[in-house]
C-alpha cells in the first residue's frame, strides 16, 4: 500500500478542526453532489473533518481534466482523489480554483508539470497536496510558496533535488514531507530545518545517507524519525 494513501487520509480529520460535531449524514444539497460523483463513474462520502461548507470527499479510479472540470462546479467538494491522475492537465487544475473550500488533492499518479504546478497555486486553500511520478523540477516548485497553508506534501519520484529544497522549506505550516526516490542528498536534507513543525519525513531512496536520516531529527523539536 502506497505511503500516499494514509497521507491522504490522515490529514485534516478531527473536528477539532471544525469545531462542529463528527456528522456524516449529508444535507440534501450535499447529496446531490454525492449522486452527481456515481454518475461520474467516482465515489463520494462525507468528511466531517473538512470545512464546514465543503464536507465531500470524492474519489476515483482514474480522473480526466473533464472530471475536474465538472467537479469544480460543485463547491460543497472538499477533497479529491485520483488512483490514476496522469490524464489531468493544467486545464483541469485551472478549474478548481473555482472550489472556495478544497482542502485535499490526491492525484495517487501524476503527470503534473512545472505550468500544472503553477495552476494549481490558485488553490490557496490546500492543506495536503500529493502529486507522486510527476515531472515537476525543482524550478517548478517556486510555485509552492503561494501555497501557504500546506501541510503535507508528497512529491515521491520527482525531479527534485536539493535545488528544491529552497521553495520547500517556506512552507511554515508543513507537517508531513515524502520525497522518496529523489534527488535529494544530505545537504538538502539538512535545509529543511526551518520546518519546525515537520512531524514526518521520508526520503526512501533518495540520496540521503543512513547517518544523516539517523542525525537530522535530533535537530528538529516535532519530528522523531526520518524513514528511508
Amino acid at each position: 500500500m502506497r505511503t500516499v494513501l494514509a497521507l491522504a487520509f490522515g490529514i485534516g480529520m478531527t473536528t477539532a478542526l471544525t469545531g462542529r460535531a463528527a456528522d456524516d449524514t449529508p444535507t440534501a444539497d450535499e447529496q446531490k453532489v454525492i449522486d452527481a460523483v456515481r454518475v461520474l463513474k467516482g465515489k463520494a462520502s462525507i468528511d466531517s473533518g473538512l470545512h464546514p461548507e465543503a464536507r465531500v470527499a470524492v474519489k476515483f479510479e482514474a480522473a480526466t481534466d473533464a472530471t475536474l472540470v465538472a467537479l469544480a462546479k460543485r463547491p460543497q467538494v472538499g477533497a479529491i482523489q485520483a488512483l490514476d491522475g496522469r490524464q489531468c492537465t493544467g486545464k483541469g487544475f485551472a478549474a478548481l480554483a473555482d472550489l472556495p473550500h478544497l482542502r485535499r488533492l490526491v492525484l495517487n499518479q501524476s503527470r503534473a508539470t512545472d505550468k500544472g504546478l503553477a495552476v494549481l497555486a490558485g488553490c490557496k486553500q490546500l492543506r495536503t497536496l500529493i502529486i507522486p511520478e510527476s515531472v515537476v523540477t525543482d524550478d517548478g516548485l517556486a510555485a509552492l510558496e503561494k501555497m501557504t497553508r500546506l501541510e503535507a506534501l508528497d512529491l515521491s519520484e520527482t525531479k527534485v533535488t536539493d535545488k528544491g529544497i529552497a521553495h520547500i522549506k517556506r512552507l511554515e505550516r508543513l507537517e508531513i514531507l515524502h520525497l522518496n526516490k529523489t534527488g535529494i542528498t544530505d545537504k538538502g536534507l539538512f535545509e529543511l530545518k526551518p520546518l519546525e513543525g515537520l512531524r514526518s519525513l521520508s526520503v526512501g531512496g533518495s540520496k540521503v545517507t543512513a547517518a544523516a536520516a539517523d542525525k537530522f531529527p535530533d535537530e528538529m523539536p516535532n519530528l522523531r524519525v526520518v524513514r528511508r
